[in-house]
């Protein structure tokens, strides 16, 4: 188990967000998931996915789990950036699906769990606040049926004083 610090300087008003830390690994998708949690959350809800605006938002939250949807299952890659404000977007052409939703960090914790297990993959370490959590889902059209691909998934993540409801930047349609 790794645990990973990273902390959020709010030291700059300059209109350009700075990237502060930058982690990237693989992680285990079974049943074409896996999570965000806060804190040690030791289950997850079986209301995930139910809904089918969420389910084709590809993220649903759930308490203090945060369910994301990749494209397959198995290994896939997975990139996070974690910026001192709102990031601008680089280029929206690169990816396939983009979605934010808001996270309320309580423990000072987001750990990323993997599915079916629920294992640690990565503890990331916070200040308690609201963060906004950008999902950018990248190359989804080159999953085959035998779950090859190289879909990866991007997780840009800053700090937001107010909780904002869900919204999908970009649309991936299967």
């Amino acid at each position: 188990m790794k645990t990973v610090i990273l902390s959020i300087l709010m030291l700059s008003s300059s209109m350009v967000s700075k990237l502060q830390n930058k982690i990237e690994f693989w992680i285990n998708t079974d049943y074409d998931q896996f999570y965000l949690v806060d804190g040690n959350e030791a289950e997850i809800a079986n209301s995930l996915w139910i809904n089918e605006d969420d389910f084709n938002s590809r993220i649903e939250v759930s308490g203090s789990v945060m369910g994301i949807r990749t494209e397959r299952s198995g290994k896939v890659k997975v990139i996070v950036e974690v910026f001192d404000k709102k990031p601008d977007f680089e280029s929206q052409d690169e990816y396939d699906h983009i979605v934010e939703c808001s996270f309320e960090i309580k423990s000072g914790h987001l750990m990323i769990k993997n599915c079916p297990d629920f294992e640690l993959v990565k503890d990331i370490i916070l200040p308690v606040g609201l963060y906004r959590i950008r999902v950018s889902s990248a190359n989804l059209s080159t999953v085959a049926s035998d779950y090859s691909g190289v879909d990866y998934y991007r997780l840009s993540i800053w700090n937001e004083k107010v909780m904002s409801a869900k919204s999908v930047l970009k649309q991936y349609i299967e």
